[in-house]
């Protein structure tokens, strides 16, 4: 049994059910219902740290590659790369050092001009005086991407269950035997709790893990310009970009958004400046982040704000463009920024993913080796009692 139908959920499923698994989802509302639905699908592996986070990246293209081969181009997985751009010489000065950390640690990256950029992305703001450019990021669609999982999944026999609510697991003394949801009890020889921002519920099973969640806003425009374009990041807002962040000449001022607040209570609010375009052309700016350790799903104005000024001063000639969404979905985390992928009380859990696009499909494997006892590369890495965490906690 496995709770949830987002990215990781679903990995997990079609997993077991390669390896010989009955398998059955129950999801509270329908597939990419959260944050896995409500994403541009950059897959960044420059800004990933050196280690296990890099090496995950990596391997999640691998995932996607096989999946595009077993269900078709129906994902738009775009392999264009990506450009880090930035706004100010001291902005650059410190890119450069990233620049030489990330060759340090065997990424095909490079300092590029303006002019340059441009040919890899046209939509290329005109306040950007240069940029990093890396060939191995790369962009899917998600919403596609869990439309063709979840119909894959159904048709090798796993059961999904949309619209149904768990209420709490079924135990026999030590052991669980299923769940119990608002349509009735599902009786299974295991359980998955793959339930993104939700995770935090699994309190009121006395199962505690150190996983923090947050709202992640993005404005979605109609179609711009349709040339085919690398995923952009901008130097506004560099929160998940640890690579960066790690390096000791980072100062954070320098890539300071200026609507963001650093306060750490309900008015905090953070940015991390991507920019990507899907296939009809249509921008995906973002993103806000905020309503830390809440499960608020509403985009605030605070944050939209942030997003729509952003995209005025960089993008003037854009102002006519209609907004047709805003996005807004709940992200998880952990102090370290690895999932946690791992036998918790008598469950299996596969949460915390903070950068789910490029973690969920190696997770969902990672996990799928460890219910079948086989060797897993990443498994010790991801472990709930890990001492990265425990360090942290």
């Amino acid at each position: 049994m496995v709770v949830g139908a987002g990215l990781a959920g679903l990995c997990t499923a079609f997993e077991l059910r390669r390896r010989g698994f009955d398998v059955a989802v129950v999801e509270q509302r329908f597939p990419a219902f959260g944050a896995s639905g409500r994403n541009p699908g950059c897959l960044w592996v420059q800004t990933r740290r050196s280690g296990v986070e890099l090496a995950i990246a990596r391997a999640a293209k691998e995932k996607y590659a096989e999946y595009a081969e077993e269900l078709g181009d129906v994902f738009e997985y775009r392999k264009l790369g990506g450009l880090f751009f930035f706004e100010t010489e001291e902005q650059g000065r410190i890119l450069e050092d990233y620049v030489r950390d990330r060759r340090a640690g065997g990424i095909e990256i490079e300092m590029v001009s303006a002019s340059h950029a441009a040919k890899y992305a046209p939509m290329l703001p005109a306040t950007a005086i240069g940029a990093v450019h890396c060939a191995e990021d790369a962009q899917i669609d998600t919403q596609q991407f869990i439309g063709a999982l979840s119909a894959a999944v159904v048709r090798s026999g796993v059961r999904l269950y949309e619209n149904t609510a768990v209420l709490s697991v079924i135990r026999q003394g030590n052991h669980v035997d299923g769940v119990r949801t608002v349509r009735g009890d599902i009786r299974a020889s295991g359980v998955v709790w793959a339930t993104g921002a939700w995770t935090l519920n699994l309190t009121a099973e006395g199962i505690m893990l150190p996983v923090t969640t947050a709202r992640m806003g993005q404005v979605v425009t109609q179609p711009a310009d349709q040339r085919p374009s690398a995923i952009l990041h901008g130097p506004r807002g560099v929160v998940h970009c640890g690579a960066l962040t790690d390096l000791p000449l980072y100062d954070p001022s320098v890539f300071a958004h200026p609507h963001a607040r650093s306060s750490q209570g309900a008015d905090r609010l953070d940015y991390d400046d991507c920019l990507a375009q899907n296939r009809s052309g249509a921008l995906v700016i973002g993103a806000g982040i905020d309503a830390y350790g809440s499960l608020n799903p509403h985009i605030s104005v605070a944050s939209t704000e942030a997003m729509i000024s952003t995209t005025l001063e960089r993008y003037p000639t854009h102002a006519h463009l209609g907004v047709t969404g805003l996005w807004a979905g709940l992200m998880s985390d952990t102090p370290d920024h690895l999932p946690i992928v791992d036998r918790v009380d008598a469950a299996h859990v596969n949460a915390g993913h903070s950068w789910g696009v490029a973690s969920a499909p190696v997770s969902g494997q990672v996990l799928a080796e460890l219910i079948a006892g086989e060797q897993s590369e990443f498994a010790a890495a991801l472990k709930a009692d890990r001492p990265s965490l425990e360090a942290l906690r």
